[in-house]
């Protein structure tokens, strides 16, 4: 029930990307057509995986005994550079197309590491960030066909009709968690 209730409460009630903020650049600027490639995809979640492995070990077997967890974004930053090179000189040799992205897979990592008290509660916080973003694509890729379907250019008025619809998209998932699923609240 715990990883159920973790599960949800990273998906939707603390989406990475409506409270905070990871990606919200990228799915701003996300394209009915842009990022098709599969490759970029599997790439970047098998990054996030191993890094949160490997990060988490260094982190709960070195960096905690010596007491210096200060310097477990730096550790994180390291492992994820050295992974991410060597699985993109991988792609690049076996398909020849460039598959980079940092912010977000970094952030997500780190966000994993730094809230879960488990290995198995990192790798469950990790996939719940990266499902949150694929479940907001949908929305903002038809909020933004919706929002240009007359011609209309990107410009300061679609991006501030945006983040007003992310913010409404806060204010529902913050009612429904508040009304809904803990309704001991309003008492």
């Amino acid at each position: 029930m715990i990883i159920l209730n973790t599960f949800l409460y990273y998906i939707l009630f603390a989406s990475v990307v409506l409270i905070y903020g990871i990606g919200i650049n990228k799915i701003s600027e996300f394209g009915i057509s842009k990022n098709l490639n599969f490759i970029f995809y599997v790439k970047a979640i098998v990054t996030i995986y191993t890094t949160t492995l490997i990060s988490w070990e260094i982190t709960q077997k070195i960096l905690l005994p010596l007491k210096i967890i200060e310097l477990a974004p730096l550790i994180i930053f390291l492992v994820f550079i050295c992974l991410n090179s060597i699985f993109q000189a991988l792609i690049m040799i076996i398909t020849g197309k460039k598959s980079t992205e940092f912010t977000v897979s970094y952030l997500i990592i780190l966000l994993a590491i730094c809230e879960s008290c488990s290995i198995i509660n990192s790798i469950i916080i990790a996939t719940s960030c990266c499902l949150a973003l694929i479940i907001l694509v949908p929305l903002c890729i038809a909020f933004k066909s919706r929002l240009l379907q007359n011609g209309q250019k990107i410009n300061e008025k679609y991006y501030s009709l945006f983040f007003i619809f992310l913010a409404l998209l806060i204010l529902i998932a913050s009612t429904v968690d508040i009304i809904w699923l803990n309704p001991g609240v309003l008492k």
